[in-house]
């Protein structure tokens, strides 16, 4: 599906917001159509919130309106986040980098937060056996035809693995890949 690329500061306004990055993270999780509602309960805010927040998101095409239920006699309407990746411009030089970058780090501290907290959590109980997350770094070697291969196969996997399907279990990543020079050391 063709990205989302948050390229101006209305855009980058509207998607860096934490309540709006919980709303998202809650819905991801899930894997399902959420309402307002159910979304307020697990988060900790209003409903009129959810739905004034989801509004926004929509405007960026990140969340639509999925099916309308009756629920006790109330049209309970469903949303979902849409399997679109979501690019935030890269470092541009437009005025807006330093959203960017708060919006990136805050990710990542996120993301590896929550690995920790996962870790500390098992403590000595990790085996074979247990569904253990990783972190891989380190140094690969690729030509630019290989760099479009491995995003594009990296993408692919994604793109088919983030609607949540009977058995799966929601993982959290993040992945970070680019190009060095040789370092000297003088």
């Amino acid at each position: 599906m063709e990205p989302i690329l948050l390229s101006g500061k209305k855009e980058l306004d509207i998607y860096v917001n934490p309540q709006r990055q919980n709303i998202l993270r809650c819905m991801q999780i899930k894997g399902e159509p959420m309402t307002a509602k159910q979304i307020a309960d697990q988060i900790g805010i209003s409903a009129s919130s959810v739905a004034r927040h989801i509004r926004l998101l929509s405007e960026l095409g990140i969340v639509e309106r999925s099916h309308t239920e009756q629920i006790h006699g109330i049209t309970a309407t469903y949303f979902r986040v849409l399997p679109r990746p979501i690019r935030v411009g890269g470092l541009r030089d437009d005025g807006e980098n330093n959203q960017r970058i708060a919006l990136m780090q805050a990710d990542i501290t996120q993301r590896f937060d929550g690995f920790l907290a996962y870790c500390e959590a098992l403590g000595d109980r990790i085996s074979d056996d247990t569904q253990f997350g990783d972190m891989l770094s380190g140094i690969i070697h690729l030509k630019q035809s290989e760099t479009k291969e491995l995003y594009q196969m990296i993408r692919s996997f994604l793109d088919a693995h983030e609607n949540h399907a009977p058995g799966s279990t929601a993982w959290d990543f993040a992945l970070i890949a680019y190009p060095v020079e040789h370092e000297t050391h003088e």
